[in-house]
C-alpha cells in the first residue's frame, strides 16, 4: 500500500482529500500544464514544508524519496556551484564486486521472503480477527432469551461486540444457576429498593376447651328430679319452656294463657334449670364472648393483611385469613345455637387445619419480609453480587464457543510463532549481508564512473559543448565544465533549457542506482518521482529520456515504487510503449497503474485506460471539428489548435518547419489584423502562455478554421489536416 493524500495545496480543495494510489510498481500520471502535478512531486521533495502541512504519504515500505522536478533543477545546478558526487562500484576489484551483486541477490531473495512471510503473518492476524467475529456472533446468538431476561444488567453490552468483550472480561466461576432463579432474584431485588415493609402476626385466637367441645357435641337437659320437669323431658319442650320463662309477669301462663299460681310454678322452673344446667350455659356462653372477640380481631387482621405492600387480591395468605376468619365465624354462630337451644348436639366447626395453613404461609411470608428489607438496607451490594452472577451464568452458557476460539487461535498462533522464528532468521541474516556489503562498498565506491557515464550520455544526445568533471576528489564533488573556460564560470546559466533539463535529469538518473554517500549505496525502500523531464523545448531528447528511465529506473528496480509525471501525450505514449507488450484486454500494462489530473474549480484525480490515452490526439481533433459542427462552444478553439500543433509538430520533428511557416503567414496577413495577431499568438507555447487573443465577442470559428488549415498547408501537411478533419480537398477563401 503507498497512497498520498493531498489536501489545501495551490489548486487542490481545501476542504477534502485527493487521494492517488500509488502502490503500483510504476505510476504514470498525466495532465496538462497547471493541472497541479507539480504538486504531487513537491510535496515528496519537501515534505515538511508548513504548505504540506494537511497533506500525507502513507507506506509501510517507503521511507526514502527521490524526486525530479524544478526545484531538483534549481538546488542541484542552477543554485549549487559544484554538485555532490554520486558513488557507484569502482571496477578494480572484480572478486569484492562480484561479493557485493551476490549479497545483493541473496538479500532481494531474503527480503522477498521477509514480505511474504508478514504477508502470511498478517493473513493469519486478519484469520484471527474472523475467528473472534464468528465467537462473538455465535455468543450473541445462543444467549438471546437470556439476554433479554437479564438486559438490565448489560448497559454498555447490549451490541454483538461490546456483549463479547464484557464475556471476554468475565472469569469463568463455579456459580451454578438458572436464568429464571436470578431472573426472580432480580425481581426481588428491584422491589426492595427504597422499601421497608412490617411483618405480619396472627392475633391469639380462642383454643376451646374439651368440656366446651364435650357440651357443644351433647344435648344439655335440665334436671328431671320434679313431676312436672319430667313431663317437659318427656314431651321435649324444654329448651321452648326455658325461653318462656322469660315472658311470666303476673298470673296469667306465658305458654297456655291460663291463670295459674306463679309462685308454684317458677319455684318448679328453678328446680328444672338448677345450677348445673346454668353452669353448663355459663361455659358455653363465655366460649361464645371469646369466639367473638376473636371475629373481631381476625377482621381487623385480615384488612391490615390485605393493605400489605406485599399482597393482593390473589396472595395465598390473603385467601387463607379469610378462609380462617369465616370458620371462626361458623364456630361462632354455632354456640350462639348452642346457647339458644342447649338440648342441641352440635359438632363445632375445626378451624385449627386452616389456622395452622395460615401460620405456615405467615412464617414463609414474614420470611421474605426480613429478606426484602435485607435487600433494601444493603441494595447497592447485593445488586453487585447480582450482577456478578448474572456475568458468571452468561460466561458459563459461553464456555463452548470460547473454548472452540481459543483451539482455533492457538493453532494459528502456532503457525504465526512458525513464521515469527522464520522472520527473525531471516532479519538476522539479512543484517549480516548489509554489514558485509556496507564494508565491501565503502572500501569500492568512487565517483569517477558517474562522471563517465554522465558525460557518455550526454555525448550520444549529441550535446558536446560542456560536460561534467570532478571538481575535488577529496571531497567528492562534481562541476559543469565547458571547453577551456576558468573554473568559477557558471556554465548551467550559459546553458539552453533544454540542456538545463537534460544534464539535470542525466544527474538525477545516476543517482537513483547510485548514492551521496559510500555508505549508503542503493538503498532500498525508495520511491522515485519524476516531473515532466520533457518540456517543449527538449522534445528531440522523447525516445532517449524514455529508454533511459526504462533501462535505469524501471527495469533496474531501482525503488520499490515509481512515479512519472508529465504534460507531454508523446512523451506519456513513448514511457507506456517501453512498458513492454501491451493487452488489448487491460486497462493498463501489469503492475501499472494510469492516472490523469484534471483541474475545473479545483484539481482532482481520475483513473485512465492506455487505450483511451493513446488516442487523446484524435480527440484534439474531435475537439475541433464539435466546434465546427456546433456541438462545442468555440472558446476552446484556440488553445486546441496549440495543442495539435505542439503534438503534431513536436512528434514528426517539424518545429523549425513550423515556425517557418507562421512566421510566413503572420507576414502574409500583417494588414488583416486579427490573422495577423492569430499566427504570432498560435507561434506561442502553449506550457507558458495560456492567453487566449479572442475577444469576449462573437466568434468566428469558420475564419480561424481556415486559418488553422493553413499552417498544414503551408508545411506541406495538408492531407493530414484533411484526414483529421474529414474533408475535402477545396479550400475557401478567407478573405474580409
Amino acid at each position: 500500500m503507498a497512497q498520498l493524500r493531498i489536501r489545501g495545496v495551490r489548486s487542490y480543495a481545501p476542504d477534502r482529500d485527493i487521494c492517488f494510489d500509488l502502490s503500483s510498481k510504476v505510476t504514470l500520471i498525466y495532465g496538462q500544464n497547471g493541472s497541479g502535478k507539480s504538486t504531487i512531486s513537491g510535496y515528496f521533495y519537501d515534505s515538511q514544508a508548513d504548505k504540506y502541512r494537511h497533506c500525507a504519504f502513507e507506506s509501510p515500505h517507503i521511507s526514502h524519496y527521490q524526486v525530479f522536478n524544478q526545484e531538483y533543477i534549481d538546488s542541484k545546478f542552477a543554485r549549487a556551484d559544484y554538485q555532490p558526487g554520486i558513488f557507484t562500484l569502482s571496477e578494480a576489484n572484480q572478486e569484492s564486486q562480484d561479493k557485493i551483486n551476490s549479497n545483493n541477490k541473496e538479500r532481494a531473495k531474503l527480503s522477498a521472503r521477509l514480505e511474504k512471510l508478514n504477508e502470511e503473518i498478517a493473513e493469519k492476524e486478519g484469520m484471527k480477527e474472523t475467528i473472534v467475529d464468528h465467537c462473538a456472533r455465535d455468543i450473541f446468538n445462543r444467549t438471546v432469551n437470556d439476554r433479554k431476561s437479564l438486559s438490565d444488567f448489560l448497559d454498555g453490552a447490549k451490541i454483538k461486540r461490546s456483549f463479547y468483550e464484557r464475556m471476554v472480561a468475565t472469569p469463568l466461576s463455579d456459580v451454578r444457576t438458572t436464568t429464571e432463579a436470578l431472573t426472580d432474584k432480580w425481581r426481588m431485588l428491584s422491589q426492595s429498593e427504597g422499601t421497608l415493609v412490617g411483618e405480619i402476626h396472627i392475633p391469639p385466637t380462642t383454643v376451646l376447651t374439651e368440656e366446651a367441645i364435650k357440651l357443644m357435641q351433647e344435648p344439655v337437659m335440665p334436671a328431671s328430679s320434679t313431676q312436672f320437669s319430667a313431663l317437659i323431658q318427656k314431651i321435649g319442650n324444654a329448651d321452648w319452656v326455658r325461653q318462656g320463662q322469660h315472658y311470666i309477669h303476673d298470673d296469667v301462663c306465658p305458654f297456655c294463657q291460663q291463670s295459674f299460681n306463679v309462685m308454684a310454678f317458677s319455684r318448679e322452673l328453678i328446680q328444672m334449670f338448677d345450677e348445673s344446667y346454668q353452669t353448663s350455659l355459663g361455659t358455653l356462653s363465655q366460649a361464645a364472648e371469646r369466639l367473638a372477640q376473636d371475629c373481631d380481631n381476625l377482621a381487623e387482621f385480615e384488612r391490615r393483611v390485605a393493605t400489605h405492600a406485599f399482597v393482593d387480591e390473589g396472595s395465598p395468605i390473603l385467601s387463607l385469613v379469610k378462609t380462617v376468619n369465616k370458620g371462626v365465624q361458623i364456630l361462632l354462630q354455632q354456640f350462639l345455637n348452642k346457647l339458644k337451644e342447649p338440648s342441641q348436639a352440635i359438632t363445632p366447626e375445626n378451624i385449627q387445619s386452616a389456622l395452622s395453613s395460615l401460620q405456615n404461609e405467615v412464617d414463609a411470608f414474614n420470611t421474605r419480609v426480613r429478606e426484602n428489607n435485607r435487600l433494601a438496607e444493603n441494595f447497592g451490594q447485593e445488586k453487585r453480587t447480582l450482577s456478578a452472577d448474572v456475568m458468571a451464568h452468561l460466561r458459563r452458557i459461553c464456555d463452548e464457543f470460547f473454548t472452540e476460539r481459543d483451539r482455533q487461535l492457538g493453532e494459528l498462533q502456532n503457525e504465526v510463532d512458525t513464521r515469527l522464528r522464520e522472520v527473525g532468521i531471516l532479519a538476522a541474516g539479512k543484517k549480516t549481508l548489509d554489514d558485509e556489503t556496507n564494508t565491501l562498498t565503502g572500501q569500492l565506491s568512487d565517483i569517477q564512473p558517474t562522471i563517465n557515464i554522465i558525460n557518455a550520455n550526454l555525448r550520444l544526445l549529441g550535446i558536446t559543448g560542456f560536460e561534467i568533471i570532478c571538481h575535488d576528489d577529496e571531497m567528492k564533488l562534481y562541476r559543469l565544465r565547458r571547453g577551456n573556460e576558468p573554473e568559477k564560470a557558471e556554465v548551467f546559466k550559459s546553458l539552453s533549457e533544454g540542456e538545463k533539463t537534460i544534464v539535470s535529469f542525466l544527474y538525477f538518473i545516476e543517482s537513483c542506482s547510485g548514492s551521496l554517500t559510500p555508505e549508503t549505496v542503493n538503498p532500498e525502500n525508495k520511491l522515485i518521482v519524476i516531473d515532466d523531464p520533457i518540456s517543449s523545448l527538449s522534445h528531440n531528447y522523447i525516445y532517449e529520456v524514455a529508454a533511459l528511465i526504462k533501462r535505469k529506473i524501471i527495469k533496474a528496480a531501482a525503488a520499490r515504487h515509481v512515479v512519472i509525471l508529465t504534460h507531454n501525450m508523446f512523451f506519456f505514449q513513448e514511457i507506456l510503449l517501453n512498458s513492454g507488450r501491451l493487452q488489448d484486454n487491460r486497462e493498463a500494462p501489469v503492475n501499472w497503474s494510469l492516472l490523469r489530473i484534471i483541474k475545473s474549480d479545483y484539481s482532482s484525480c481520475e483513473k485512465l485506460s492506455m487505450h483511451e490515452m493513446l488516442n487523446e490526439y484524435q480527440a484534439l481533433w474531435q475537439t475541433l471539428k464539435d466546434v465546427r459542427d456546433e456541438k462545442t462552444q468555440p472558446v476552446v478553439l484556440f488553445n486546441t489548435m496549440r495543442n495539435i500543433l505542439e503534438y503534431y509538430f513536436s512528434f514528426a520533428c517539424k518545429n523549425e518547419k513550423l515556425k517557418e511557416a507562421l512566421e510566413s503567414l503572420a507576414s502574409e496577413h500583417s494588414d488583416a489584423g486579427e490573422y495577423d495577431s492569430f499566427y504570432r499568438a498560435i507561434n506561442r507555447h502553449s506550457h507558458s502562455d495560456g492567453r487566449n487573443i479572442f475577444s469576449t465577442g462573437v466568434i468566428d470559428k469558420e475564419r480561424y478554421l481556415k486559418m488553422f488549415r493553413r499552417v498544414f498547408i503551408q508545411t506541406d501537411d495538408d492531407d493530414h489536416y484533411l484526414t483529421m478533419m474529414g474533408e475535402s480537398k477545396e479550400l475557401p477563401e478567407t478573405g474580409d
